[in-house]
This record gives structure tokens, sequence and C-alpha cells, in this order.
């Protein structure tokens, strides 16, 4: 045996990530990506998990106070609804779609609603 510790299941990568959104913590945001990972927003793509981790420690700015709320987790699917509690961007919703490989997030997609609704 060489001591590799087992793959995470993909909920559980996706759950881990969620808690280090929740936590707001941009380097543990970052880890559960693959190193070439792509995250895709409507107005930006970010790839290798260093610009995404950049991406991420803009965050707390963004957010301005506010807090991301996930609303809905769906395990099976790897997706995620969520909103905007509090600062500027008050009310805005939307889902990330995941893609797990090893172990490691290798694709999201962000999509935003029009609404706060879902």
């Amino acid at each position: 045996m060489t001591g590799a510790k087992p793959l995470r299941p993909a909920a559980k990568v996706v759950l881990d990530h969620l808690d280090a959104v929740r936590v707001g913590d941009p380097n543990a945001m970052a880890a559960d990506y693959a190193a070439a990972a792509v995250l895709e927003r409507p107005d930006a793509s970010f790839h290798g998990r260093d610009q995404i981790a950049a991406y991420f420690r803009t965050v707390p700015q963004r957010l301005g106070g506010g807090a991301v709320e996930f609303v809905h987790v769906d395990r099976e699917r790897l997706q995620v609804q969520w909103r905007i509690v509090g600062g500027p961007g008050d009310g805005r919703s939307g889902s990330d779609h995941y893609r797990v490989e090893d172990g490691l997030i290798v694709h999201q997609t962000v999509t935003l609603n029009a609404s706060g609704d879902f």
C-alpha cells in the first residue's frame, strides 16, 4: 500500500467547497479545484487553480457584508441554488453546476437568475 488518501466522493467535494464559501476562506475554496479547472461565470471565465483562487479572494469585497445562502443542494446532479442576503447584491440568485473528477472540481458553471426567484 502506498498510503494514498482515498478520493472524496463528488458530493463530498461540493459540500466541502460550500463549507469553505460559508466561512469565507478563499484558499479553502480554491483547494477543492483541480490544477487545470475552469470556473465559468456569465461575465468571465477563470482557468486554473491560481486564477480561480484570485477570483475567490475578491468575493468578500464584492459581497460588501452580504452572505451567500445555499437554498438547495442537489447532491446527485452536483447543482446548487443560492442567493445573496444583505450587502449590495441582496436578492441576487443563481445556480452553480459542478463537474468533479478524481476528487476535485474540474469545471463549474455559474448561472445567474434574472430576478431573485428560482
